[in-house]
């Protein structure tokens, strides 16, 4: 996880829960959320707790987790995965190759889901 991530994470009340779900430009995305959910793997360093999906633990081995502050919405994304090496430009979808810019299905301008549109604009 970059440092942006953490401090992101921390300021959101510690816990980040990252599971997967079809849809996107790419075909899968990643989803973002508050609270782990049953089945959860979770990952626990002092104050902050990562909960992820068993089927995001396998794509996410060896990624990079990253918040952008300066990105409209601001919102996660996973960076550098080694394990998706076709993916959207917005590193929120990935599996088949990137279909290009403005594309209908595209989550790039989706806000966190704990976010209304408006508040991340």
């Amino acid at each position: 996880m970059t440092s942006a991530a953490l401090e992101e994470i921390r300021r959101l009340g510690g816990t980040l829960r990252v599971g997967l779900e079809a849809g996107g430009c790419c075909g899968a995305s990643y989803m973002f959320g508050l609270r782990g959910q049953p089945g959860d793997l979770w990952f626990t360093d002092a104050d902050l707790t990562l909960c992820l999906s068993p089927d995001a633990l396998l794509i996410l081995s060896g990624a990079r987790l990253d918040y952008g502050a300066r990105i409209k919405p601001p919102r996660f994304r996973v960076l550098a995965n080694p394990n998706t090496p076709q993916r959207c430009a917005c590193n929120r979808s990935f599996g088949l190759p990137f279909p290009g810019k403005a594309t209908p299905q595209c989550r790039a301008y989706e806000p966190m889901p704990w976010q209304s549109r408006s508040e991340q604009l």
